[in-house]
């Protein structure tokens, strides 16, 4: 009788993924963050309810899919943390004033100040303020709304013997990214300057959609290090090696992201430096967190 519970519950475990358990822990150290630093209880309900929810969801998607395995069943599981990434982003804004009970941006404008001797941000739309490259630089800013999903929908699709890995990595880069945002708050010129500092003027195409995707996407959180562009690197980390094409593909949207990122003021510059070396770290760690929770299903 043990040997049939044993051969269940393993096959429950073989349908577990490596996302699932980085997902399902990201939700138990941010509650119990939340649990330790929160100060009032009703602002934890919903975030608490949201983990449970999920946690139940993803034990029912398991368990479903150790009964009948799909095409469709098997995409669901693989990206469901993808688009739970905007939720968790949103959140980040409610705890980032757990410990700091104000926002670091002074810190940042001071940095700003000592490395350049003016701010970036301000400068940069002032100086280049031709509408063709307004709209250049915001069809880059809005094409990183567009990368996550598709770099994963690549791999799932031409490569789907690494699609879990490699969603494993940029879901847990972004949870990392996540964690340093809720420890370190930084919300960037768009909401630290006053207006019209804080918004570029321009009704481009591209510049409306980004603004569109901010109104309904962003939130007062963030800016300090850019995962904008600590996550492009790590995007161009998983391609090259893997599927050259796109990585050719990214190279030109990197560079229209780094300037648009600062052009836009949705980041100090010094943000775009702190994003270009912390993607190094940051994908060494997902790479070693998915080699270690791997290891630990495999045995």
């Amino acid at each position: 009788m043990s040997g049939i519970k044993r051969m269940t519950g393993y096959r429950y475990i073989d349908r577990v993924k490596t996302t699932d358990i980085i997902t399902v822990l990201y939700m138990v150290v941010t509650a119990l963050y939340m649990l330790v630093f929160g100060k009032m209880l009703e602002e934890l309900l919903i975030p608490m309810i949201v983990r449970i929810v999920v946690i139940t969801l993803v034990g029912i998607l398991i368990f479903i899919e150790s009964k009948r395995e799909t095409s469709v069943l098997k995409f669901i599981h693989l990206f469901y943390p993808i688009l739970l990434l905007t939720y968790f982003y949103g959140e980040t804004a409610q705890f980032n004033h757990f410990i700091f009970s104000t926002n670091l941006d002074s810190i940042v404008y001071g940095w700003e100040d000592k490395l350049f001797g003016f701010q970036p941000s301000i400068e940069f739309s002032v100086r280049f303020h031709q509408h063709w490259f307004s709209e250049l630089l915001h069809f880059g800013y809005f094409s990183y709304y567009l990368l996550t999903i598709g770099v994963s929908v690549t791999f799932f699709i031409l490569r789907p013997a690494l699609a879990e890995k490699v969603i494993f990595v940029i879901v847990t880069s972004f949870f990392i990214y996540y964690l340093v945002f809720i420890i370190f708050p930084v919300v960037g010129p768009q909401y630290y300057f006053s207006y019209p500092l804080n918004e570029i003027v321009d009704t481009g195409v591209f510049s409306r959609a980004v603004k569109l995707v901010q109104y309904y996407g962003e939130h007062p959180t963030g800016a300090f290090p850019s995962s904008h562009v600590g996550m492009i690197v790590i995007f161009l980390y998983l391609s090259y090696g893997n599927i050259r094409w796109l990585f050719w593909i990214i190279v030109p949207l990197f560079v229209l992201i780094l300037m648009a990122t600062v052009y836009l003021k949705a980041h100090y510059a010094v943000d775009v430096f702190a994003g270009v070396l912390s993607a190094p770290i940051v994908y060494f760690l997902s790479k070693m967190f998915y080699g270690q929770i791997q290891g630990k299903l495999n045995r």
